[in-house]
């Protein structure tokens, strides 16, 4: 099965992985769309009890699951955590932008006029529920004709973004959710992410860690600065300044993971290599993977992933690595770490930086 252009189609896609292994008719009475993406270890639980429900209903019934991500991520995911159902990339946004995809799992359940019938967390959709808008909906609409290919050599044609004008740019991004993006280029570094998420990055913190104040809204920001410029000393500020905000540091204390570096054995950057377009990051729900990142980088997915501060006694190391961490279980993750790259953690209770986000008096 390969899906086609047509008029009818309600969603666009830019690439088909696969088609379902588990529906047996080209023509079903509901379609769902299923929004995911392989760092969202959430979505990977929700993925399970789709194909369940699929399992169910392979004749009047289709699951799609749908991510912005680029192929190769989701390719390489799949082969660690293989899926039955249809897998697609809608590497244009068009499909989660229509429909106002900010949080993921998301799950919208379509008839085959492709009237909405059901939105919401995919495993809030019951069987019940799904028999129920089955005897409401008798047309049918076949597979190709609701999903459209949509145009991916647009996104390859637009690979070679131009250098910024500016040696410091801050703008509005057009992603409405997901995890920070972090691209180091030859020229400039970029940035792309909530503001939460690029503080924090910046400040080595946990996203939590950051406390916008009440009037501040936590919008998506792209950043580009160049790799000469002398913005880098200070980052933080010259961010703060251009969105008219201050911060206050204060602490808290909780639990949080220590580490300790006595004698660190990094992998150098030849241990995973997916190629200079590719995301630097594959995360799934038990294990994050990572292509040439630093040790700060990794030290702040992880503070992410394991939601609670991670701190460092006294160590700093700039340099690119390649990395594969289990985090679910937090004796293999001591294991992975202290045997892997010698680190050594601790869950302790202790006081850690908390940095509150105001807005500039006028």
């Amino acid at each position: 099965m390969i899906f086609t252009n047509d008029l009818f189609s309600q969603i666009r896609i830019s690439e088909e992985i696969q088609s379902s292994k588990i529906a047996v008719d080209a023509s079903n009475k509901l379609y769902f769309v299923d929004f995911w993406a392989t760092w969202c270890a959430p979505c990977i639980n929700a993925k399970k009890y789709l194909t369940t429900v699929q399992k169910q209903f392979p004749k009047d019934f289709y699951v799609i699951s749908l991510t912005q991500e680029t192929p190769e991520v989701v390719k390489k995911f799949l082969v660690r955590k293989p899926s039955d159902l249809a897998i697609a990339i809608d590497y244009d946004k068009e499909t989660f932008t229509k429909h106002n995809i900010r949080s993921l799992p998301e799950g919208i359940l379509f008839n085959a006029s492709g009237k909405i019938v059901w939105q919401g967390h995919p495993a809030d959709l019951s069987t019940s529920d799904i028999k129920r808008y089955l005897s409401r909906n008798s047309e049918r609409i076949a597979v190709n004709k609701f999903v459209e290919l949509k145009a991916y050599e647009k996104v390859k044609a637009t690979k070679n973004v131009a250098s910024p004008e500016e040696d410091f740019e801050l703008m509005d991004s057009d992603l409405t959710s997901g995890i920070l993006k972090v691209n180091v280029l030859k020229e400039y570094t970029s940035y792309e992410g909530s503001l939460k998420s690029i503080l924090a990055y910046l400040f080595k913190a946990y996203d939590d860690q950051i406390q916008l104040g009440s009037s501040i809204e936590n919008k998506y920001y792209k950043l580009n600065i160049m790799r000469n410029s002398r913005k880098h000393k200070n980052l933080v500020k010259h961010i703060l300044k251009k969105l008219k905000l201050k911060v206050e540091n204060s602490s808290k204390s909780g639990d949080v993971i220590l580490f300790q570096l006595n004698q660190p054995k990094f992998w150098d950057t030849h241990q995973i290599e997916w190629g200079a377009d590719n995301p630097k990051y594959l995360i799934d729900d038990s294990q994050i993977e990572a292509d040439n990142v630093s040790f700060d980088d990794i030290k702040y997915r992880l503070s992410n992933l394991l939601e609670m501060p991670v701190l460092v006694e006294a160590f700093e190391n700039t340099s690119l690595h390649d990395w594969q961490i289990h985090y679910k279980y937090y004796e293999l993750m001591q294991t992975d770490l202290s045997e892997n790259f010698g680190i050594d953690i601790e869950k302790i209770k202790t006081e850690y930086p908390i940095y509150i986000i105001q807005k500039k008096a006028p």
